[in-house]
């Protein structure tokens, strides 16, 4: 934007313009980005060195994948786990700080990819506000200080989305083998990248006047090439009964026509966390506007990689259950759609509201964790919201303790959680750590990868947060109970040891 300063000098019936000064006020929106993104990242890497919440279960088990890096793993493709050991490795620990770092450092990437995306749709300013508003996002926040599968997923999604709008400029065929590439990195992130491929079908039904990428045979080209780079996957899953498959299967729940309306209800108002409530009710608002109005080709491409999604995962809610996270690759597009309709089309004040309610979510959540220790942080009514991911170092010093006292060849666990957490918290002692696998099919990946049958010693202690372990026991000789131990924080209360001698295999 360009502004003048101009003087008018009247002289009879005629004014004379004369320019007295011109002030360049162009904004460089590409520097104010980049600085805002440095400052983000700075708060959140101070935020994530002072994080006090320990690894919820589901991060220790990604981080025991990234220890035995291979193609595949029980419920994910091994994405996750190759980027956990590259930071890690790099970070030279395995710190709670070190194993989450790849989260806000990819969330960055993402953000940039973002930003050149809606750069080149639309001009800077709107590019500017899309990369902020993505980094400020309230599930970004919140997934900068966790380690998951949706990192490296949006990553490769935004990744894809650029590819593919520079392939649809000029058709150049190097751009849709990027696509691919990036297509193929995020379906061994997490398989949902595979909506990439179905929404740009979607696109170009809905722009039967225009000749868009899926009409290329190099786009088809670039599927290919995502689908060699699966080759690796599919065959670690044939090589195992193609266990995540089932087990991604599972998660969908499918049971005839028992709809789920309350679910369903759930997950559209999660969106309104994970979005933000203002981005999320502008963009079902934009949406029907949209259909009513003539829609541009840029804001044809953006709805058809959001909207999609958007109603698949609510489909899945309505017919079984669906997570909130599950539609996360929604707001890639989502954000660039909404960010021009807010700085372009509706009063300013809209995008002011959302910046500051994105803001104060951002700076809450960077302080919170500072405080997420138990008994640090406490609501009304004695609620700890950080109860997920507590627990774990108590229920460890109370496994040591044990071990100290006799000795052992091993510590079995009878559940994921106990034993993702034992994983990482015993990561450094001798006793092998093994899991009890409780039927010919493995149901988590420690059963799958460490089952106890498949290398039986003695003695053993046996950690579990319930009594119910009966058939562990009768395959035992010699049980001893050595009680249970009460756990004052998180969501494990209490565990239960015994010390287990002459499994039956021996007889």
């Amino acid at each position: 934007m360009t502004w003048e300063t101009v003087v008018l000098i009247e002289t009879g019936n005629r004014q004379d313009r004369v320019r007295v000064m011109r002030l360049n006020l162009s904004a460089n929106y590409t520097a104010g980005f980049a600085v805002a993104l440095v400052i983000i990242l700075v708060i959140r890497l101070i935020s994530l060195s002072f994080n006090n919440s320990e690894l919820f279960f589901d991060e220790a088990q990604y981080w025991y994948w990234s220890t035995d890096l291979t193609f595949g793993y029980f419920s994910k493709p091994p994405l996750l786990a190759w980027l956990i050991a590259g930071v890690s490795s790099v970070c030279g620990s395995q710190s709670e700080f070190c194993v989450r770092l790849a989260a806000p450092l990819t969330h960055c990437v993402t953000a940039i990819l973002i930003f050149l995306s809606a750069k080149h749709l639309f001009d800077k300013r709107v590019a500017f506000w899309s990369g902020i508003s993505f980094l400020l996002l309230p599930a970004v926040s919140l997934s900068s200080t966790i380690i998951s599968t949706d990192v490296p997923l949006l990553l490769c999604w935004a990744a894809a989305l650029f590819s593919y709008i520079r392939f649809s400029d000029n058709f150049d065929w190097r751009w849709a083998i990027a696509m691919g590439v990036a297509i193929g990195l995020g379906l061994n992130a997490k398989y949902a990248m595979a909506y990439f491929v179905g929404c740009a079908v979607i696109h170009a039904l809905v722009c039967q006047q225009e000749l868009t990428p899926a009409r290329k045979p190099a786009f088809w080209a670039g599927v290919l090439v995502a689908a060699i780079m699966m080759v690796p996957n599919l065959l670690w899953n044939l090589q195992n009964d193609f266990i995540t498959a089932s087990h991604t299967g599972d998660n969908i729940g499918w049971s005839g026509l028992n709809l789920n309306w309350l679910g369903t209800l759930e997950f559209l108002g999660s969106q309104f966390g994970v979005f933000g409530p203002v981005l999320f009710g502008m963009f079902i608002a934009t949406v029907f506007q949209m259909f009513r109005d003539s829609i541009s080709p840029q804001h044809r491409l953006l709805i058809s990689f959001s909207l999609p999604i958007l109603l698949l995962i609510t489909f899945q809610a309505l017919m079984s259950k669906a997570y909130a996270n599950w539609a996360a690759t929604t707001y890639v597009a989502a954000t660039i759609l909404v960010v021009e309709v807010l700085v372009n089309r509706v009063p300013w004040g809209w995008m002011r509201t959302t910046n500051i309610i994105h803001g104060v979510t951002f700076a809450v959540l960077a302080l919170a964790v500072c405080f997420a220790g138990p008994g640090q942080l406490l609501l009304p009514n004695g609620v700890q919201p950080f109860a997920r991911t507590q627990g774990a170092d108590l229920i460890a010093e109370a496994v040591e303790a044990e071990l100290g006292k006799h000795e052992y060849n091993a510590v079995l666990t009878a559940d994921r959680k106990i034993s993702a957490l034992m994983q990482y918290q015993l990561r450094d002692r001798e006793e092998a750590l093994l899991a009890w696998r409780w039927s010919e099919t493995p149901r988590d990946h420690f059963e799958l990868v460490v089952p106890f049958q498949a290398s039986p010693r003695d003695p053993v202690l046996l950690v579990s947060h319930n009594e119910k372990v009966g058939r562990i026991l009768e395959a035992f000789n010699s049980v001893e109970a050595l009680g249970k131990r009460d756990i004052p924080a998180g969501e494990t209360d209490e565990i239960y040891l015994f010390r287990l001698i002459g499994h039956r295999s021996f007889e």
